[in-house]
């Protein structure tokens, strides 16, 4: 074991940054799969020297793991069998098909065999009882297509990850450990990355602190590693919050021009991007079919029937069972959606876990929002779930056939309106003149009629909030 660290610090030393080593061992003590590489962020803003890229990218190893080419997974759902823990909104079988999802959702990883856990408690050292931990390790061992463990639960202690992979001989991963794998290969904007960065030092820190807690002997190392963690996510909140900064002048400018603003949430690979794409036109946007293929607040322009302008913000998808660590840097651009005038919820009807997953996120932003702000519940994905499996006072849609859209625009402004103060008025103005034109340009025009009086004039049918109003009627002094 000794000599194995020292050839692994050796090549450490002297291979290039993209050569991979590889040492696996089928005894009963598990070395880790050793791959040497950069996995960079390329994060901005940050000024970390190569000593301390280096330190982090081999705690990120040993505690993330690490697989540039894929994994080929054996998939295990622990589930809780009775008590107050036991969940009664899913079943064990809906679970394991959405962490089947979660695995498939990474380039070059694969599910190769899947089996459950039934527990009483998530709390053993080794997390499964000694017969089901002995039945895992004979199925783990005898299938050689295996190369990685998830264990579908929120998140493992360090020791029991210590434990199931000393017995199993593969890495082991969690749903925090494969979340943030997902997160890390679907970054793209400046943003994304820096907050994806923020959401691995949480899952560091408990890794660290359960460490130093059961070896006394690693002072040296785990100090070092603390002050690294601490350094980094300073450096990383100052760049987010300059970021922030930059957002919540976009944000008083978007209020300054009165435009309102309806924020589109739901669970992860729901439907929100393809429905704001009807909902819109905005044949720039590219739905994906996968779990959080968007990780970034964006707004998109739409016209309500009323001729109003509207700002449609997509938002990154919720998920069960992952702790509250992982969505909390996401939170400075998910503001940017709970201040919206309207939250439009939209799940997949289609799911056959769709109710687990309306509950959770139902829960979840009711945390972020406070209670007037208007919520629209919307089954999206309609024409492929049972009419019967529709609440009657949630909207079914479908974003790819426009089923139920016009509708759902009808109940987007009439919420919107009353949310928002806006007066539905008629003005009389001279055709062709200033001021019909200021209000063309300022407000809503939703119907025009001339004058059958005078032909000269108009009945301009407005929507326009109070300052609109009185922005208009100084205008006409001058």
């Amino acid at each position: 074991m000794q000599f194995v660290r020292k050839l692994a610090c050796l090549i450490t030393k002297r291979t290039s940054n993209y050569c991979k080593l590889r040492i696996t061992c089928r005894s009963n003590t598990y070395i880790p799969q050793i791959i040497i590489s950069r996995f960079r962020h390329e994060l901005p803003d940050l000024e970390d020297d190569e000593q301390e890229n280096e330190m982090y990218d081999t705690m990120s190893a040993q505690y993330l793991g690490k697989a540039i080419a894929g994994h080929r997974v054996f998939v295990v759902q622990p589930y809780i069998k009775w008590g107050r823990d036991k969940k009664r909104n899913t079943t064990p079988e809906l679970q394991l098909a959405e962490a089947e999802a979660l695995i498939r959702t990474l380039p070059n990883w694969s599910v190769v065999e899947r089996s459950f856990a039934p527990l009483l408690s998530l709390q053993k050292k080794r997390l499964l009882g000694s017969g089901s931990l002995e039945t895992l390790k004979t199925k783990v061992r005898s299938n050689n297509y295996v190369t990685a463990v998830f264990i579908s639960t929120n998140v493992l202690k360090q020791v029991q990850l210590i434990e199931l992979q000393n017995a199993l001989g593969v890495p082991v991963y969690d749903r925090y450990g494969i979340v943030i794998q997902i997160f890390r290969a679907h970054a793209k904007s400046r943003e994304a990355k820096l907050q994806v960065a923020l959401a691995e030092i949480p899952y560091f820190w408990s890794k660290i602190n359960t460490i130093a807690d059961q070896r006394g002997g690693q002072i040296n190392l785990i100090e070092s590693r603390r002050k690294l963690l601490q350094a980094r996510e300073v450096k990383l909140k100052t760049a987010l919050k300059k970021l922030k900064g930059h957002r919540e002048l976009l944000r008083s400018s978007r209020q300054k021009s009165s435009i309102p603003s309806v924020a589109v949430v739901g669970y992860t690979n729901a439907g929100k991007t393809s429905l704001i794409k009807a909902l819109t036109g905005d044949d720039s946007l590219e739905p994906k079919n996968y779990l959080f293929a968007t990780l970034d607040t964006t707004a998109h322009e739409g016209i309500l029937p009323c001729r109003l302008k509207v700002l449609y913000m997509d938002t990154i998808g919720f998920i069960q069972d992952v702790p509250e660590a992982l969505i909390e840097p996401f939170v400075a651009t998910l503001e940017d959606a709970m201040i919206a005038d309207v939250i439009v919820h939209v799940h997949d009807v289609s799911h056959p876990d769709s109710r687990a997953q309306f509950d959770h996120v139902h829960r979840t932003i009711k945390n972020l929002i406070d209670d007037e702000r208007p919520i629209i519940d919307v089954a999206n994905k309609c024409d492929l779930a049972k009419p019967d499996g529709i609440p009657n006072e949630v909207l079914p849609v479908s974003a790819v056939n426009f089923t139920g859209i016009d509708l759902l625009r009808l109940r987007i402004q009439k919420k919107l309106l009353a949310a928002t103060g806006r007066l539905s008025i008629r003005i009389r103005v001279e055709s062709g003149s200033r001021a019909a034109a200021w209000l063309y340009k300022e407000t809503a025009v939703t119907n025009a009629e001339p004058d059958p009086k005078n032909l000269q004039y108009l009945y301009l049918d407005v929507i326009a909030t109070e300052t609109q109003l009185y922005k208009f009627r100084h205008f006409l002094k001058q």
